[in-house]
């Protein structure tokens, strides 16, 4: 039995070599895994606040019976989000698909420098205005945490500038 013990105590030894080797090794796995994890974390939330401040506005169209509505989201470099409001009925708008706009597909700068004159989009009036029940819809544009009247309701009584910004926002759909 002495004998056993003595085999087994070298084995012992070696078997908590083992254990303690991988045990060093995964800390070492664990803590360079929390590394590169707390890294795309900071990231993320610098690009989330970088793209955050490069907004122009946020376009906003209600939808209608036969579409549906979108956010439209133009940054500074003329690039853009669409996102489609989700239906509960998915399937009548599964050819609606959100997008992603390269750099340089709308001009920012133009929307720059209307939304600038403006600067208090909320100064925009919302006249309401006749439309069909069905095929209706309301559009907003958003700068600076104001949020506009229905810009498809202006008429030739308002003023030029918001006149200017509604047909550059009208121009916006050929892109959609």
């Amino acid at each position: 039995m002495s004998e056993q013990n003595e085999e087994s105590g070298p084995q012992k030894k070696q078997s908590k070599r083992l254990l303690w080797g991988g045990l060093a090794i995964l800390l070492i796995l664990l803590a360079i895994i929390t590394t590169l994890s707390m890294q795309a974390m900071a990231r993320s939330t610098m690009q989330a606040s970088n793209s955050a401040n490069n907004i122009v506005a946020v376009i906003t169209n209600s939808g209608s019976t036969n579409t549906p509505g979108f956010t439209l989201t133009l940054y500074t470099d003329g690039s853009g989000a669409l996102t489609y409001k989700q239906d509960l009925n998915a399937q009548r708008f599964h050819r609606y698909a959100d997008k992603k706009f390269p750099p340089g597909t709308f001009d920012s700068n133009q929307y720059t420098s209307i939304l600038t004159q403006i600067n208090d989009v909320s100064a925009i009036p919302d006249h309401g205005c006749l439309k069909s029940v069905s095929f209706g819809t309301t559009t907003t544009i958003t700068y600076k945490g104001k949020t506009s009247g229905d810009l498809s309701c202006l008429s030739n009584q308002d003023q030029k500038i918001y006149l200017d910004l509604k047909q550059l926002v009208q121009g916006i759909f050929v892109h959609l």
